[in-house]
Order: C-alpha cells, then sequence, then structure tokens
C-alpha cells in the first residue's frame, strides 16, 4: 500500500507539486497541505488545506502520516531546516522537493540546506592570503585535472576569480566536466577556459595537450579517492594514481610548467590502504622529478573533507532523512577534518609558497586542528538537526523514542587505521608565512628506487589479481602498516 503524506509549502509550490506526483504509476496517499503562510489560505481553495505551520504538530498527531514533503523555493533555507527540524523532532520522516524553478537554476536540497561545518568541525574556517593567490593565479595559464571532483571543482571555481588568462578543466567523467564547465561559464562569462575530456592516464594525449595548451600552472586533483573500493581495484588505484600522476608531471617538465601542486592526502602517511599508498608513491615520485626538473613541484596534504562526494556527511544526511540509524565505524576511530572551500583554497595558497629553490619537492601539510572522533561527529551532526542521539548496537532496531536516534558501530572497512596523521615526524615541520601551512621537511628519495617502483608496478595497472598487486605494493612500500581489525 503506498505511504500517506502531507505536503508543506506555499499554495503554488504545493499546487505543482500535486500534479507531480500524480504522473506517478503509484503515488502516495496524500491526506493533504500544511501552509507555511496562515494567510495563503484564501488563494488555496483548490487545495486540502490541513492548518498552517503553527498548527503542525497537532496534524500530525492527528492524521499520522508516513511521510512529510517539504517543498519551497531556495531563498528560504532557514525555514526549511526549521520545519525538517520539527518533523524529525516528531518522528514523521521528511523528504525535500525542490521547485522547478530551483530545480531550472541547478539549485539542490544540498546547496539549500547547508550545515554550519565551522560549528560541526568545532574550528574557525582558514583564511586565504589573496594577494599572494592573485600573484600566481593572475594572467596565467591555469589546468586543474580532476576538475569535476569536489576539490578540483571548487580549486577551478577559486582559481576563476584570480584572473587567469585561460582555464583548462580536465576530467574524464563527461557530466561531472559538463557541470564544472556550465558553472564556471555563468559565474565568469568573459574567462578564456576550455573543457578538456581527457583520461590523464594516457600519457601520450597528455603530452599532447600540454604541448598545445602551455600551462603555467596545474593544480593535480584527480585520483581515485576511496579507501573500501580501491582494496578490491589495487590495479584501478595504480594505474591513476601513480601513472596518472606520472603522465601529467612528466607533461609538466617537458613543457616547461612553473608550478605544479599534487593534492594528496593524510592516509598517505604510514599507509595502511591501497588509496593511501599509491598517493603515498605519487608523492615520491614528484620529490624525485622535482630535483630534476625546472618545474617546481609541490604536494599539499590535509585529512577528510566534509561535504565532498561520497562523504560521510551524505551517508549521515541519508539515514537521517530514512529515520536512522546513523553509522559509525568503530568507537575510537579519529580524523581531521576540513571543508571543501577551505581545503581547496589553501591548496591554491600553497602554490604562492612554493620555494623556487628548493629541490626535494615540498610537502605542504594543512593545519586542520585537533582530529576529532567520528562518534563525537555524528553526535553533533544529529543535535544540529535538533535531534538527541543514544548509542546503539548493529543488531535488530529497538523502538526509539520520537526526536532520538540511534548511533550504531559497523566495524572498520577494509584498509581503515583508527588514527591518521599529517606527517611522519612533527618535529620535521616547519612554519611558513601563512599561518594555517606548515611544511614537512624531508630529503630527496634515491632516483633509483623510484626506477624500480615504476617497473615494478607498470604490469600491475591492468590486473586482475588484487592479493598480488597488494603484495607487491607492499613490498615497495615497507612504510606500509596494518589496518585496523574490523
Amino acid at each position: 500500500m503506498p505511504p500517506t503524506a502531507v505536503m508543506i509549502g506555499q499554495p503554488a509550490t504545493c499546487r505543482r507539486l500535486a500534479r507531480q506526483l500524480d504522473l506517478l504509476d503509484t503515488p502516495p496517499i496524500m491526506l493533504g497541505c500544511i501552509l507555511v503562510d496562515a494567510e495563503a489560505a484564501d488563494g488555496a481553495a483548490d487545495l486540502p488545506v490541513l492548518g498552517a505551520l503553527d498548527d503542525l504538530e497537532a496534524v500530525i498527531a492527528r492524521r499520522r502520516p508516513d511521510l512529510a514533503l517539504v517543498s519551497l523555493p531556495a531563498t528560504m533555507p532557514d525555514l526549511v531546516a526549521a520545519i525538517r527540524t520539527r518533523l524529525r523532532r516528531l518522528g514523521v520522516p521528511d523528504r525535500f522537493m525542490p521547485t522547478l524553478e530551483d530545480q531550472i537554476a541547478g539549485i539542490g536540497p544540498r546547496t539549500q540546506i547547508d550545515l554550519d561545518l565551522t560549528q560541526l568541525i568545532g574550528r574557525p574556517a582558514r583564511r586565504i592570503d589573496e594577494a599572494a593567490v592573485r600573484a600566481v593565479i593572475a594572467g596565467r595559464r591555469v589546468m586543474v585535472t580532476g576538475a569535476g571532483g569536489s576539490i578540483g571543482s571548487e580549486l577551478s571555481r577559486i582559481v576563476s576569480r584570480f584572473g587567469p588568462s585561460h582555464l583548462t578543466l580536465v576530467d574524464r567523467s563527461e557530466n561531472a566536466l559538463f557541470e564544472i564547465d556550465r558553472q564556471i561559464a555563468r559565474r565568469h562569462p568573459h574567462l578564456d577556459r576550455r573543457a578538456l575530456l581527457h583520461d590523464i592516464v594516457d600519457a601520450e594525449a597528455t603530452l599532447a595537450w600540454f604541448e598545445t595548451l602551455r600551462p603555467d600552472v596545474v593544480f593535480h586533483a584527480a585520483a581515485h579517492k576511496h579507501v573500501p573500493m580501491m582494496e578490491d581495484h589495487p590495479g584501478a588505484a595504480v594505474d591513476n594514481n601513480l601513472f596518472g600522476t606520472r603522465s601529467v608531471a612528466d607533461a609538466a617538465d617537458a613543457t616547461g610548467v612553473d608550478r605544479f601542486v599534487m593534492v594528496s592526502t593524510d592516509k598517505a602517511v604510514h599507509p595502511s590502504s591501497i588509496m593511501g599508498a599509491t598517493k603515498r608513491l605519487a608523492e615520491l615520485y614528484i620529490q624525485d622529478l622535482n630535483g630534476r626538473s625546472d618545474t617546481c613541484y609541490s604536494m599539499v596534504r590535509f585529512g577528510n573533507v566534509l561535504g565532498s562526494s561520497g562523504s560521510v556527511l551524505e551517508t549521515w544526511a541519508r539515514q537521517l532523512r530514512d529515520g536512522g540509524p546513523i553509522t559509525v565505524t568503530h568507537p575510537g576511530m579519529t580524523r581531521y577534518f576540513m571543508s571543501i572551500p577551505e581545503a581547496a583554497a589553501l591548496v591554491i595558497q600553497s602554490a604562492a609558497l612554493v620555494d623556487p629553490a628548493c629541490r626535494s619537492a615540498e610537502v605542504f601539510v594543512l593545519d586542520m586542528g585537533e582530529p576529532l572522533r567520528i562518534v563525537d561527529l555524528a553526535e553533533r551532526f544529529i543535535r544540529m538537526h535538533g535531534l538527541e542521539s543514544v548509542i546503539g548496537d548493529g543488531g535488530s532496531s529497538p523502538d526509539v523514542p520520537s526526536g532520538v536516534v540511534r548511533v550504531v558501530f559497523t566495524g572498520a572497512r577494509p584498509g581503515e587505521k583508527l588514527h591518521e596523521k599529517l606527517a611522519f615526524d612533527a618535529e620535521c615541520m616547519q612554519r611558513t608565512r601563512h599561518p594555517d601551512i606548515n611544511i614537512w621537511v624531508l630529503s630527496r628519495p634515491d632516483h633509483r628506487y623510484i626506477e624500480e617502483i615504476v617497473q615494478a608496478l607498470e604490469p600491475s595497472r591492468r590486473s586482475r589479481d588484487a592479493t598480488e598487486v597488494a603484495v607487491t605494493i607492499r613490498h615497495l612500500l615497507p612504510e606500509m602498516v596494518e589496518p585496523v581489525a574490523a
């Protein structure tokens, strides 16, 4: 039997939503609508009005719907958030239904209803030195690889603000590339740019594009990032994270790129996962190349990025919409966190801090504050939605009071560590002129070792034998550690 539902919105949004629902093969059983403005009832004679927003609790208690459909314009994010909080306190699952106008404008529920990430992380956002960044970007040809991803797209948006002479957006995902190109075109219609649908692992084609486009500055954000998935597909991680980086870095060297910044991760420090290991191998390749190239290579390390594609907030938001529980892998697990805008801004900032005389390839480490326990973050996330949390277990779901969400532990995933670090040795850290960026000082790796890595892993790029590839990586990277037991 279809679920019963109430609509919450303005007369116009409820009317349009009702027409859309009528087109479904099995629409929900509509009990009526709750208007956010009581005075608007006079213009809603054709709608089954159940009451105004002030009557929400009484209407829910009387009609007991299975679902609430909230449809309001993007100009009312605070009202939408308040309504959804009240519904969750009442124990009613809700769905946000964007208006047609907002859908056409490309504004979805993620941009309309945002958490205060500063409050969630528990520290102020990091700032950018705009004058220093402008000196690196303005009037120069800039390329961003992985431009359609969470970090790459934000890098592209920030670069666009600082007046590059040309911007090349590189990604192998057609939809992701189309979307970031559309955004840049709308915000900066006069910016000379090119959307390049290209897979960076194709070294010959990558070099040809570099010879054609001649970038001055390259931000390399293309990578496979999902830890458990790369455990199952280590060959893909080697191909994209190591050999894709090699392809772009070699092309930058061959065509005289001025500055090359690679986006890395805290998971490259004593890696326990295939993803972290391949990013560490890419770092080593960059460090070696920097010592024999006129291009200034550097890397930027940071931890988990909240709000990025596939991040924990997406999972929790979906679980909360479904009524819970919220899942956490391990009660003791900690991570460093920052938002997408501050991560991308500080990646660009690091390009302005590169010392051209440095021959070991600087590793910039972003100050991400103290690591947070994931379970503490989950409980804070729940409270910010106006709800309470209770620690449960992974068994059958017991009844919990309305307004209470269970937090359950599911066990560490393949390749995960309990705690991440941003550098191997804190004593080797040096301050920069930017208060939120440090440099991890390290020696240049032996070139013969890098050649051995490349030669040994070349056959792994297309291998389907996950165990064999993982054994090879562990042999080449003895600094790897064992992941936490589930």
